[in-house]
Parts: structure tokens; sequence; C-alpha cells
């Protein structure tokens, strides 16, 4: 399953997001304003224009710690959900 968010995020505002299924995907471009994520133990701080892809299989959290209304794409893959079969047999 593959789905596409638009995220909109105000001065202060952040999202914490348990861990998803095991071989998740997250890849996100910020299209306005300041973007901190954390994931796999690590934090990004991003800006108008930059990329991101990360494991989404482990817990992450998006934040804007700025003082303007943060805007970015998320895409998120999630192998073996929605296909009806168990990933094991998908990737077989």
């Amino acid at each position: 399953m593959v789905e596409l968010w638009d995220w909109t995020l105000a001065p202060g505002e952040e999202h914490a997001s348990e861990a998803h299924l095991k071989g998740t995907r997250e890849l996100l471009h910020v299209h306005t304003g300041t973007l901190v994520v954390t994931a796999a133990g690590e934090s990004f701080a991003l800006a108008p224009g930059d990329a991101l892809t990360f494991p989404g299989d482990e817990a992450h959290s998006y934040a804007n710690p700025g003082q303007t209304t943060t805007n970015f794409s998320l895409t998120v893959y999630e192998p073996g959900v929605g296909s009806g079969r168990p990933v094991e047999a998908a990737q077989a």
C-alpha cells in the first residue's frame, strides 16, 4: 500500500508516530516552513525544497519548530498492506 499525504503543522506543533509494519519506508518533501523529523534515533532539520526518506518501521516524529506554518508532502509505503497476501508471499 502507498499513501500520499498533504500535511500542515502549525508553529510549535508536533506529531509522533508509532512504528509501522516491518519494511515500511517514508518519503517527504517540505514545501513551506521548517520541519524537524526524528527517525531511527536521528533528527533532521529540513527547509523548503528539502526531501528525506527514512524507515517508518521505527517510532518517528514530525515537528515544526518555526514561527510560521509548515506544509509538506508525505508518502508512506507499507509492503504487504492491502495486498491480501502476507509480506513473505509478496516478496517471493
